[in-house]
């Protein structure tokens, strides 16, 4: 890596050359034919391309917090042209005086014994490597960007559709099904019978009960409901408010009635629970393993990352009964279900998950740290990319196991108290701030850092994607804190974006916690997706509100149609779904096609029959006949108040 200086370095060696100069003006010349002319000294001493010179400012620029403007703070554009014009003299003590009030922002690179050794007599070096050419480990394959059946996707229902197929909503409407059959019999008042057999005809004439079967259309409903409720921020408010006729959103009731969401929320199901108990003897993830593992399978399928990408952990928030329940206080949830993430630093793609299950889940003989390593980065094994940790995997053991066996570089904060440490790289004691320590063992690259905090403190990081460290004092921060500093964010990102629409509720199954946080994982990935599509009548959705609010309404309208289909669907309801829907009712329709006008001449139902008032004229709803003076015009809108 080229390593750049700063224009302060520049003007000093101008005038150490001009110096020079006049130091062999002076003299008598030697007449030496290997005697160098004045402009020859200045060239050789003061030469550097233009992006040399403008990439230190730069540095220098962002180490004192002025941007990248070449002009110091508090410092106008015209002050800084008019510094250019100064006299030698009057230039180079400013420049003097910048330096010193800059000099503690730089970063200092402490110097290194060429041999060094850990507590565990695990060996360092403290000698730069020699600069070779771009190693094969930074040469990534691999196009980043949508793949299969994502490359053409024009809607956001359909890249929905992508993770939530037909054949995964059927697979939870069986099993929801099952559990609807045991719970039926709970309610007397059920109207349609614990048979399998149950007659379609019968359905579209009978209005069911709450706890009538399910279907995909109204699973993909209910779905619907969860991503409103959190595109609203009402996923803490109670069923009762969501659905209240005074306060509630129409959305909701137009939908479903409050008691079947509240009877399919507590009833939906992803396993067989027959054979539930043998399977959660060998995996306690055993409720909802096979959804989660299609999800994550499926994200794998459709999407190839880029060349950086973070491995972190995710904490669902859950305060019930669960025998992996994990307390976590840095966590914004302290309580929950821990999941082990890799997502894109780029876009926030969720690249590969898993539910971490307690003790026993791993491998045996291998620690936690290297096999949730190892396992999450299994997308870009063989890739050459790049993957930061937090200091709960970062290992000499990992870092090898990934460099060696599976071609992914690493860059990690680590603890430390590990053995491979040297003691000189931990000691605090008469240690500069904003000081760096370099070690190097093969590929790998030990940084030692002290920043410029009040509160003096040791941060190690390990990488084998940098292969120099920083040998200039002309930058504030390590290239490695920098880069772990852009790219350490993917999966905290994230998990706030999963916090903002959050389709999570209340409840006391962990598996439905866990299903929530796939809902909200989907919600994210279909829309990088969406974006990322080459379709060219793909919808334009200026931000993820608005699309997830798109999603909902997808999901939901169906179901609202579904339901203007019963017979003894209620007026106001009836009314209700229309207005949401937008659709005209085929009574006031048809009687605005014929006018309100009848073939045959009526009594006036609401005229004393003495008066016998007769006329032509109908009410469009119940069909009675209304003389003149009982007639008022009223608009649609009021009509249906």
């Amino acid at each position: 890596m080229q390593r750049r200086s700063t224009s302060i370095d520049n003007k000093r060696r101008r005038f150490q050359a001009i110096d020079v100069l006049r130091a062999i003006i002076d003299e008598p010349s030697d007449g030496d034919e290997g005697s160098e002319t004045e402009d020859e000294v200045i060239q050789d001493i003061c030469s550097t391309d233009e992006d040399t010179v403008s990439d230190a400012a730069t540095d220098l620029s962002l180490a004192t917090g002025a941007g990248p403007s070449t002009q110091n703070i508090g410092e106008t554009e015209g002050q800084a042209e008019d510094s250019d014009t100064e006299p030698e003299g009057q230039a180079e003590d400013s420049d003097t005086e910048t330096e010193g009030e800059n000099a503690i922002d730089l970063l200092q690179v402490l110097k290194v014994p060429v041999n060094l050794a850990g507590k565990n007599k695990y060996k360092w070096s403290g000698s730069v490597p020699l600069r070779t050419r771009i190693p094969q480990r930074n040469k990534v394959t691999g196009q980043p960007g949508n793949k299969g059946e994502a490359r053409d996707i024009s809607s956001g229902i359909l890249a929905w559709s992508l993770f939530f197929t037909d054949d995964l909503l059927n697979d939870i409407v069986t099993h929801t099904n099952a559990e609807l059959v045991v719970q039926r019999r709970r309610y007397a008042n059920d109207s349609q019978p614990d048979s399998d057999d149950d007659d379609d005809d019968a359905e579209e004439e009978v209005r069911p009960s709450f706890t009538r079967n399910v279907d995909i259309v109204e699973l993909k409903a209910l779905l619907g409901l969860y991503y409103l409720a959190g595109v609203l921020n009402m996923n803490g408010v109670t069923t009762y408010e969501l659905f209240d006729k005074d306060c509630g959103v129409a959305y909701f009731q137009a939908t479903m009635p409050q008691k079947r969401f509240t009877f399919l929320t507590n009833c939906i199901r992803f396993d067989d629970k027959g054979t539930r108990q043998e399977k959660r003897e060998r995996d306690r993830l055993a409720p909802i393993r096979e959804l989660f593992d299609k999800i994550v399978n499926t994200s794998q399928q459709l999407y190839t990352p880029s060349e950086y990408c973070t491995v972190n952990e995710q904490l669902l928030a859950f305060r019930g009964r669960c025998p992996f329940k994990m307390y976590i206080p840095s966590k914004p949830d302290k309580y929950g279900i821990k999941i082990m993430m890799m997502c894109d630093s780029n876009n926030y793609y969720m690249c590969n998950a898993e539910v971490y299950t307690g003790k026993g889940s791993t491998t045996a003989g291998v620690s936690a740290t290297e096999y949730y390593s190892v396992q999450m980065t299994t997308p870009i094994h063989g890739t050459n990319r790049n993957c930061t940790f937090d200091n709960w995997f970062t290992s000499i053991n990992t870092a090898r196991k990934l460099y060696d066996d599976h071609a992914v570089t690493m860059v990690g904060t680590m603890k430390k108290n590990k053995a491979e440490i040297p003691p000189s790289f931990v000691e605090l004691r008469g240690r500069e701030k904003n000081s760096a320590m370099f070690a190097f063992s093969g590929v790998l690259t030990l940084l030692s850092y002290c920043p410029p905090k009040p509160k003096k403190k040791i941060v190690m990081l390990l990488s084998t994607m940098h292969r120099r460290g920083d040998t200039t004092e002309t930058v504030r921060l390590p290239d490695m804190v920098q880069f772990y500093n852009e790219t350490k964010c993917g999966v905290d990102t994230f998990d706030q974006l999963c916090h903002r629409y959050s389709v999570s509720r209340r409840m006391r199954r962990w598996p439905l916690t866990v299903f929530y946080g796939l809902l909200n994982a989907v919600g994210i990935n279909f829309m990088i997706l969406l974006k990322g599509s080459h379709a060219d009548d793909k919808e334009a959705v200026p931000d993820r509100r608005t699309y997830l609010k798109t999603l909902a309404k997808a999901l939901i309208k169906p179901q609202m149609e579904a339901r203007l289909r019963y017979p003894k669907l209620s007026k106001n309801l009836r009314s209700l779904i229309n207005g949401v829907l937008k659709i005209e009712p085929a009574e006031r329709a048809q009687a605005r096609q014929a006018g309100g006008r009848a073939e045959r001449v009526g009594r006036c139902s609401f005229c004393d029959r003495s008066k016998d008032s007769k006329s032509k004229t109908k009410c469009c709803r119940c069909d009675k006949f209304i003389c003149a003076s009982h007639q008022h015009t009223i608009c649609p809108d009021c009509a249906d108040d």
